[in-house]
């Protein structure tokens, strides 16, 4: 785990801490409203039915000063009432504050910081979720797998800042061709992982045939010394296969279609990409 989820994990758990203790705060103030209606309940008890509570005829020998009394007890529970509101709305108000960050904080979490796409540590979670779908709902899900093209290459020649813009590209696109449902994630380094829920084989090839057209708009965008290519593969869940089996069947497939592209390059996802010397 990387600092930066290490960092990220520390601070979701010191604002669940935060929220647990604005609970505990909550509960404290509905205690104290309720032994302070059982109070007032029995102060104005004790007023009015003297006798029966005190047992003493004399408690109401001076029966002038009951307005008094009742009007400071009623003046008494609109103060507690006053402060319990204040308190509890500045409660909540602190609770959805901490709620929000809670959220960013998960997702800061799952989150790859240089692409902004998930991260390996949200995947399996992720893959275990659509496995109980599928299950369930007997549906099915398509995972692909890409990387780039001699990524190490580019980066000996080309820096790794150059590098990383490269991967931010990548993300960039990934994002543009693949549905708001489907999940993308940097599976390391350079390769990326899209899980593509209700979709079968057929469907997730035809997202790969669409990422191909859009890479090569991408490449024909402007003059650059290089081309953007990635290669892809596909795999549909099986019942009973596991995380690591659709994951290592969507790598062979990649495998298989990085081999065929020395023979019959437009049966691929896309080319080898071609730097130019300099």
């Amino acid at each position: 785990m990387c600092p930066a989820e290490c960092s990220c994990e520390a601070s979701a758990t010191q604002i669940e801490q935060k929220i647990r203790a604005l609970d505990w705060r909550d509960l404290q103030l509905w205690l104290i409203a309720l032994v302070a209606l059982l109070g007032m309940f029995a102060g104005f008890l004790a007023l009015l039915t003297p006798q029966i509570v005190w047992q003493l005829r004399i408690a109401v020998a001076h029966g002038d000063n009951l307005p008094t009394l009742l009007v400071g007890l009623i003046c008494l529970l609109v103060l507690l009432n006053i402060y319990l509101f204040r308190e509890r709305h500045l409660l909540l108000t602190t609770r959805r504050e901490l709620i929000l960050e809670l959220q960013k904080a998960e997702r800061r979490a799952h989150t790859d910081a240089l692409t902004g796409v998930y991260n390996r540590r949200f995947m399996q979670d992720a893959l275990d979720r659509e496995i109980e779908v599928v299950k369930r709902n007997g549906s099915n899900f398509c995972l692909m797998l890409a990387d780039v093209d001699d990524f190490k290459t580019f980066n000996t020649r080309y820096g790794h800042l150059a590098g990383d813009r490269i991967l931010m590209e990548v993300a960039k696109l990934l994002r543009k061709n693949f549905r708001a449902a489907d999940l993308i994630i940097r599976y390391g380094g350079d390769e990326f992982l899209v899980i593509m829920p209700d979709t079968n084989l057929s469907q997730g090839t035809v997202a790969i045939d669409r990422l191909r057209e859009l890479l090569v708009r991408w490449n024909d965008k402007e003059y650059r010394e290089y081309r953007l290519t990635l290669s892809c593969g596909v795999a549909t869940y099986s019942p009973g296969q596991t995380v690591e089996d659709i994951i290592n069947s969507a790598d062979a497939d990649l495998y298989v279609r990085k081999t065929s592209l020395k023979t019959e390059p437009l049966m691929t996802v896309t080319c080898s990409p071609r730097i130019s010397p300099s």
